[in-house]
């Protein structure tokens, strides 16, 4: 009795790549934001109090703006170099596939973004802290429609790259 050795499918095995790749990526970047989001600072008071420090930015606003940017520009380096790279995969599927890749990329990067900036800014024991300690606090993250921002962005730029590459085979020319 011979074993039969399987192979998996080159376009398979690209998708599974792209997708570890993407996963890898957008996890470092994230843990890269997560150290740098902005966190609200205050004073503690009597009875576990804190009194936030007035600041003219809005740490939600910022928290949620570098989530879509960033996000949204790695799909877009994602999408352009599946696209350049592997010419053999081009296509409606290749386009799905980066379109999901993307979301679930989005997601591992708030995860690992978060998990970061909790540690970065850690509550201490309450019991340990006394009256009048600084203490920072990162609000939690809800992107809502930020979520399509990197799906989106992704998409657009594999389709354009699509429209404005000639195909590589010339149409032939009317005889005259």
């Amino acid at each position: 009795m011979t074993l039969k050795r399987t192979t998996i499918p080159r376009p398979i095995g690209s998708a599974a790549g792209i997708l570890a790749v993407s996963l890898l990526l957008y996890s470092v970047v994230g843990a890269l934001w997560g150290l740098l989001r902005p966190a609200h600072t205050g004073t503690l008071r009597e009875e576990g109090r804190v009194a936030i420090d007035v600041t003219m930015v809005s740490v939600e606003f910022v928290s949620f703006a570098s989530f879509v940017i960033a996000t949204g520009l790695l799909a877009v380096i994602v999408s352009l170099g599946v696209y350049i790279t592997s010419p053999a995969t081009r296509g409606p599927g290749m386009l799905w596939w980066l379109i999901l890749v993307a979301a679930v990329s989005a997601f591992s990067f708030l995860t690992v973004g978060t998990v970061t900036s909790g540690l970065l800014h850690a509550a201490a024991d309450l019991g340990s802290l006394s009256e009048g300690d600084r203490v920072s606090i990162v609000p939690a993250l809800s992107p809502g429609i930020g979520w399509l921002a990197a799906p989106f962005m992704g998409a657009l730029a594999y389709w354009c790259c699509a429209l404005v590459t000639p195909d590589t085979e010339a149409e032939p020319l009317p005889i005259q």
